[in-house]
């Protein structure tokens, strides 16, 4: 792998990502100097006969729309560089313009009706229990998480069909029986022609759980390679790794949730904004929520990549095969141009995986302990 590529491609998605993410910010600090005055609420939704509470509910939702399609407008340029310019220059994609942006005014749509619907529900709790919303947003941020993992298979399940080959499906029907582990459905994951990177992911909890297995990791790989993934796969589900990441950001959130409540309490009233339950209020929230969750990463990524690395060690335990590990790790790396030493910083607050020297490292340190 050409290590000086993978540098110089991630140094410049690093700074497109950041130049969107201060786009974002720049427009949220914008909106809470010129404030949401209730005037306003009522000359956009011309409604001014509702209760004031619905009022001030809806009023949230308009406005979070509106700051959610303003923060992806603002950072869109910026966007569109790091995911889809640099990627084709640097040979991960080769779809055009006109076929990814589609799924990238899908994504946006998404982002700002979710923002949208988060708005509505944290203010209406803000509205109910003042003095305890945060609790209340929390524990809505667990169940909603529940619930998007319930029915991530179900998301992707048009793009998806059983696995069908006999070989592969007795090598890995065998894996599952050394390994112990209960049953899951794998099914090959069609990524078309638009990339020739492949992956392989546990995606679903409970009933709906699948292992999605890519076309093009399915076509390119040897199934020696095949089986270690499925295996470092199994083991994501076999330890329970999915939840505990829920459990994690739920509990980030909690504390994002509860910062802005102390925050907002110690700054508000200010000029514009009466009170945390003024929609004018909006804005700073989102800031002081969006700085705690920023300041949060290296916490989320320090147990992702715990996660990966007890992964890995767990399909070398069960497979025994380092030589396809190690092939099949090297090859995706290439793939997707990732960075065998990045530094620490780097690694903390924007690497979810080891880096490449970290897991090789890792994996020979475990086969030779057998």
């Amino acid at each position: 792998m050409n290590e000086g590529k993978a540098r110089r491609f991630h140094r410049l998605r690093r700074r497109s990502r950041q130049l969107a993410f201060l786009a974002r910010v720049g427009v949220l600090v914008a909106a809470a100097g010129w404030g949401y005055p209730a005037a306003v609420i009522e000359a956009f939704l011309g409604l001014p006969d509702l209760p004031a509470a619905l009022q001030v509910v809806l009023g949230v939702g308009v406005l979070a729309a509106a700051l959610g399609l303003a923060t992806e407008l603002a950072a869109l340029p910026f966007v569109v560089h790091a995911e889809f310019f640099l990627e084709r220059r640097f040979g991960l994609s080769r779809q055009s313009l006109g076929d990814w942006l589609p799924g990238l005014g899908q994504t946006i749509g998404v982002r700002v009706a979710g923002w949208s619907a988060a708005a509505v529900a944290v203010y209406a709790a803000i509205g109910i229990w003042p003095d305890t919303w945060w609790k209340v947003a929390g524990a809505g941020y667990l169940l909603t998480s529940v619930i998007q993992a319930t029915l991530a298979s179900a998301a992707v399940a048009r793009r998806t069909k059983p696995l069908r080959r006999p070989a592969l499906q007795a090598r890995l029907q065998a894996l599952t029986r050394r390994a112990r582990a209960p049953v899951i459905a794998i099914h090959e994951w069609r990524v078309g022609s638009a990339t020739d990177t492949a992956n392989a992911a546990v995606v679903g909890i409970g009933p709906s759980r699948r292992i999605l297995v890519s076309d093009t990791l399915l076509e390119d790989y040897s199934d020696e390679e095949i089986e270690v993934i499925i295996a470092h796969e199994i083991g994501h589900h076999v330890h329970w790794d999915l939840w505990q990441m829920i459990v994690c950001t739920s509990a980030l959130s909690l504390a994002a949730f509860w910062t802005a409540n102390s925050v907002l309490a110690a700054l508000l009233p200010l000029p514009g904004v009466a009170g945390l339950w003024d929609p004018a209020s909006l804005p700073l929230l989102s800031l002081v929520y969006g700085a705690v969750t920023v300041a949060s990463a290296p916490i989320v990524n320090t147990l992702s990549r715990w996660h990966e690395r007890r992964a890995d060690r767990y399909a070398l335990r069960v497979t025994g095969n380092l030589d396809a590990f190690v092939s099949g790790l090297r090859r995706v790396s290439a793939q997707y141009l990732a960075e065998e030493r990045p530094s620490r910083l780097v690694e903390w607050f924007f690497h979810s995986h080891p880096p490449l020297a970290t897991r090789m490292a890792g994996a020979r340190a475990a086969a030779s302990k057998g």
